[in-house]
């Protein structure tokens, strides 16, 4: 009887090998031969999941950005507006093992996203879904304020997350970026 395959799962494990690649060795690492190898797989299965390279790129990205969304999703409701806010935003921050390995291949396939037209296409998805979940975090918190200070609140809130996503990569303490997060947002509901 032929052995029955869970696809899904074979890619997701695949991903997740191409992950711990890239994160250990970088983006120029993530080679079939590299993958298979730390996926423990034959080149030829790893082929036929992601026939290339781009594909496989394209795959770590997505995987990314679903997981993140999944977590944001099932988020159980908060008292308050802020706690909802901190904890919504916290999820797209790199505050745990997991999440920090998620925004090194969210920073590194970034950069390799300018020279790669499906890569570019998949992170500027990821960051358009950043960007409505922090317009909806700003409407939810500012609801009474005018169109165009929204849309600016928005600018700024994202560009904070990205920011203090790459100083939590180098450094800065989950407690400090947190508690920065947490001033702006408290900034945004009594606005």
């Amino acid at each position: 009887m032929p052995k029955l395959i869970d696809h899904q799962a074979r890619e997701e494990a695949i991903v997740e090998a191409a992950w711990r690649v890239m994160v250990r060795d970088g983006a120029a690492a993530v080679s079939v031969r590299n993958v298979a190898a730390e996926a423990d797989l034959a080149t030829a299965s790893l082929r036929r999941a992601f026939p290339s390279q781009s594909d496989l790129l394209v795959a770590c990205l997505t995987l990314m950005g679903t997981r993140a969304e999944a977590r944001i999703r099932a988020l159980r409701p908060r008292p308050d507006a802020v706690a909802m806010a901190m904890a919504q935003l916290g999820e797209t921050m790199p505050l745990d093992d997991q999440r920090r390995v998620e925004m090194k291949v969210y920073v590194v396939l970034g950069i390799a996203a300018l020279s790669d037209p499906a890569l570019r296409a998949a992170h500027q998805r990821i960051d358009a879904g950043i960007e409505r979940l922090c317009a909806s975090v700003v409407a939810s918190l500012s609801p009474s304020a005018p169109r165009s200070e929204r849309a600016r609140a928005t600018r700024h809130l994202h560009a904070l997350l990205d920011g203090l996503a790459l100083h939590l990569l180098h450094g800065m303490s989950p407690r400090a970026a947190t508690n920065t997060l947490r001033q702006y947002v408290l900034s945004l509901s009594k606005a």
